[in-house]
């Protein structure tokens, strides 16, 4: 099984070109994506952020969760999160629209709103729905205009997008109704879920796995089992991405220099966090500063 935490590193897995302007959302039509190389399967891929597909023929079979094999077809909605593990091949010509965002873009659209309470179909084992046209029409509209607004850069752009995907999970929610997914309730994936909810929702950040364990109310040992089991990563592993998304954010978004984001993180001493940034990129924090290239003042 491959686990990948961005979404850019997504994207050259699947050896495309295309690379997103943040690493925090993407959105592209699937004919232009398709005139680029890429690979024409995957195979037990599983991604640490959120993937929306809307597929509008019968391009590509594809397996969640090691479930049985299906096929697309004319509008095919699907909704991936670190939960679904998917194996696709693609027969033919792609057509549709991929909408694709980070936990940290969560966060920061859906800041008043309960996003994981409000959409399970982002966490659910029904997570493909097969539409008709005219119930899928305004969810591709939307979509349209949300990879207009991505590509635009106009001012106000960012807000237009996240208004535009609330907008369309919304609507979502009301198309499929009685449709709605029905989530696994089982005693691991609730616990599974409520760390990952919990560990990308909690300030001050959560930084050990005996601290979430406590939480939770279970021991640090089948809480490692479990969620290696079911994400293919450890514990302190998604601790630590998150850890990191949030100083990535504040380097190049706040007026905080690099001992103080530390602090922040709950970092002892500047060294221990410059330690730590530059295990997990190469990079440390000035580096990485300098190599983004921006830093807003």
């Amino acid at each position: 099984m491959h686990v990948i935490s961005e979404i850019d590193d997504f994207l050259a897995f699947l050896q495309s070109p295309i690379r997103s302007q943040a690493n925090e959302f993407i959105a592209f039509g699937l004919e232009e994506y398709d005139k680029k190389p890429h690979i024409q399967a995957m195979y037990g891929v599983k991604t640490l952020f959120y993937r929306i597909s809307i597929l509008l023929n019968d391009s590509v079979d594809f397996s969640i969760n090691n479930g049985s094999f299906q096929m697309s077809r004319s509008c095919t909605l699907c909704f991936f999160s670190p939960f679904h593990s998917v194996t696709a091949r693609q027969k033919s010509n792609l057509k549709g629209q991929s909408i694709q965002f980070s936990e940290s873009f969560v966060h920061c659209a859906y800041e008043s709103s309960r996003f994981h309470e409000d959409f399970p179909f982002f966490w659910s084992d029904n997570n493909v729905f097969f539409m008709g046209e005219e119930e899928a029409s305004p969810l591709i509209q939307l979509g349209e205009r949300i990879i207009y607004e991505y590509n635009a850069l106009s001012r106000y752009s960012d807000i237009v997008v996240r208004d535009y995907l609330h907008l369309f999970l919304i609507l979502t929610k009301r198309i499929i109704g009685t449709r709605e997914a029905v989530e696994d309730i089982s005693a691991d994936y609730s616990l599974f879920r409520q760390f990952f909810m919990l560990v990308n929702k909690s300030w001050p950040v959560i930084r050990t796995v005996e601290h979430a364990a406590k939480a939770l109310a279970v021991t640090p040992a089948h809480l490692w089992l479990i969620v290696k089991r079911l994400s293919g990563q450890t514990p302190l592993e998604i601790i630590n991405q998150r850890v990191l998304r949030d100083a990535q954010t504040m380097l190049l978004h706040s007026e905080l220099n690099v001992s103080e984001i530390g602090f922040r993180l709950e970092f002892r001493e500047k060294p221990h966090f410059t330690r730590f940034f530059k295990n997990l990129t190469g990079l440390s924090p000035v580096e990485y500063i300098r190599q983004s290239g921006f830093r807003n003042r």
